[in-house]
Order: structure tokens, then sequence, then C-alpha cells
């Protein structure tokens, strides 16, 4: 964590502590929230024992009362020793950004512009984009002209620094989680190795102590952590170029790679030309009514079977035939559990489509 991202986690710290009405903040309080947040977070404060000095906070609140090149925010002194805002709906959460923050946003996005000129780092082109526009949008005040889609409020995304710590400082932790099976907090020895995100879930990949073979955590799943006492096993090792070769998702299970052939309805197979399910999918045949079958090489896991789902009545499994029988049971049993629209409805008229399938009824028929 650099000297940037430092600060501004003592700022925000400090700003939840002087809005919190239920208790009172003194120097020291403060000087130990921001210690504490430092250490969640995987910042460096040296020695374990020490916390941030009393001139650093002093520091921090000067910076943040300045009107020029800080917040402006109106802290006060009571009773000669707590702190709070004189306003308490007061947040440096909604102060205006003032022309030093421009400038380095500015910094920030020309760099990652740059970055993304590179072959290996060209993801980052798209965000540096649009970071631009809503960047101008801000300078320039007016209405942004682009949207994006960014699912907010990640739940567990709190402990996602602490993972990623663990993972480069090679640290055992030992994880309360809930489980998907019950609804007790389950308490595992975890070495992590990788973070990964899909479909809007962040997912902390490693080992599990006394379990062989790489286990999935969702971060959504965590409740509580420690640092275990354990050390990291120096044999442990994760590829992730070799983990997700050959899989849909995260989701990587012990079976053979299959090549899976599927036909793709005319309406949607434009978008899975440029939007592949896996990146091994090649095109195989071009029917004349514009249906399209591709195939690709994976190892079937949920992930797979729930993308193929998603996309219903528009695609159908052509072979192999166990893989179209296994998706035709998780179809029933997604189906079973629907409400029954079989039955005629309050205005005495029936059901035109009595399967509730559509077209794309007999899915796997030819199997």
């Amino acid at each position: 964590m650099n000297l940037r991202s430092n600060a501004l986690l003592r700022y925000k710290t400090i700003d939840n502590c002087l809005r919190d009405p239920r208790n009172k903040y003194t120097l020291k309080d403060l000087m130990s929230a921001c210690s504490e947040a430092m250490r969640a977070k995987g910042g460096r404060l040296g020695k374990p024992e020490r916390e941030i000095s009393v001139r650093t906070l002093q520091m921090d609140l000067q910076f943040m009362r300045d009107k020029k090149y800080g917040y402006g925010a109106p802290i006060i002194v009571y009773e000669r020793k707590y702190y709070k805002y004189e306003d308490p709906f007061y947040t440096i959460r909604k102060a205006p950004l003032k022309k030093s923050t421009l400038d380095e946003l500015e910094e920030i996005i020309d760099t990652l512009r740059c970055y993304g000129a590179m072959e290996s780092l060209r993801p980052l082109k798209n965000p540096a984009d649009i970071l631009s526009e809503e960047f101008e949008a801000k300078v320039e005040q007016r209405d942004a002209v682009v949207s994006y889609e960014g699912k907010r409020n990640f739940v567990g995304l709190e402990y996602f620094n602490v993972i990623h710590d663990a993972i480069l400082n090679k640290k055992a932790l030992c994880i309360g989680y809930h489980s998907s099976r019950s609804n007790n907090i389950m308490s595992i020895i975890f070495y992590p190795m990788y973070l990964k995100e899909y479909k809007g879930r962040w997912y902390a990949l490693g080992y599990k102590d006394g379990l062989r073979g790489v286990y999935k955590l969702p971060l959504d799943r965590i409740r509580d952590y420690s640092y275990s006492i354990l050390p990291f096993p120096q044999e442990l090792v994760f590829d992730p170029r070799e983990y997700f070769r050959n899989i849909i998702g995260v989701t990587r299970l012990s079976g053979d790679i299959r090549k899976i052939r599927f036909l793709v309805k005319n309406k949607l197979a434009p978008f899975i030309r440029i939007n592949p399910l896996h990146r091994s999918q090649q095109t195989e045949q071009i029917l004349e009514n514009g249906d399209v079958i591709y195939c690709i090489e994976i190892i079937p896991n949920q992930e797979f079977y729930y993308a193929v789902f998603e996309y219903q009545p528009h695609i159908q499994i052509l072979s192999p035939r166990d893989i179209g029988m296994q998706a035709n049971a998780l179809f029933r049993s997604i189906q079973e559990q629907l409400p029954d629209y079989d039955r005629n409805d309050a205005s005495g008229e029936e059901n035109p489509d009595p399967d509730g399938w559509g077209e794309g009824r007999n899915l796997f028929s030819d199997l």
C-alpha cells in the first residue's frame, strides 16, 4: 500500500469515527482506529507493536480541516479532549473535489492510457477511457455521456486486501465462513494463492488444511478471520493459466477434457461468435437457416451448464450424449422449483405453452 493510499485510508477512518454519534473519540482512540484499519488492509506500520504516531494523526486532522488543499472539514474539539464534526451530517465523501485532486486524477488516467497501449496491458485501455469521460464530465460540470454496468457493494470485498496481503506474504489464515450446506459458521485453516472475480462475485483460491486439491472460497461467505500460527507450506503451488485453461468460471473438477458440440439458433449465433462460451470455441458448420454449430473443449462444470441454461431456448447440446443428459437433468430440477404456471389463470384462459419452455421445450430431443 503506497503512501497516498495510506493517507486516504486514514482520512476515511477518521471520517467514520467523527461521524459516529454513539462514541467519543480522543486522539489516542483515533490513532488506534487508524492503526487497526491499516493492519486490516495490509498496510505497513513497521514494527507490529507500533501505531500511527501522534504527529501523523495531527497532520491528518490539520489537512482535513484545510479549506484550500484539504476537505475543509468542520472538526472541533469538545470537553478539551474529544473530536467530532460540528455539523453531524458532514462527511468528506461528499466534499467537492479540489484542483490538486483533479490534477492527480488526470495524471493517473494518463498513466493508465499509456500502459493500456502496451499489448500485455491492453485491458487497462477501456477502464481508462471510461474514467476519462467521468472525469471530464465532473470538470466541465455536465452530465456524463458514458455509462457502464458496475456491481456495487460487493459483499465480502472488505476481506480482499487481507487475502491479497496473505497471498503476497505467504500467510496462513484462519477463516470463519458461512457454509452453503448449513447455517453454521465453519472454521478452516486456509492458504490463499489467487483471487478471481467471476460474474460479479470474488473468490479466493488456495488450499484448505487437511484437504487435497485447490479449494474455492467465495469472499461473500467469509464472516471473520485471524492469522494462523501454522507456517505456510512452501511446497504449495498454483498455476492460474493451467487451472483456468480448460474451464468456464472458477470450478475445476477432476474429469477429463471433453469436446462439446452445440447448436446455436440464428438469432443468438452472431452474439456467441463474438462472445464465445470459452476461448477454445471453434465454428464447425453454418447451416442454411443461419443456425451455427460450435464446439469447445473444456472440463464440464456447473458454470458451463448454467451458461448454457442462460441462453435458452437458443442453444442445444448435440454431443456428447451424457453431457446433454446432465444438462437436461439440471434444467428439469430448476423447472420443478418454479411456480406451477400450467394451471389456468384467473381469467379462465388456457396457457398456450403448458410446458413453459416455448420453442425450446425439447432442447435435447435428438440425444
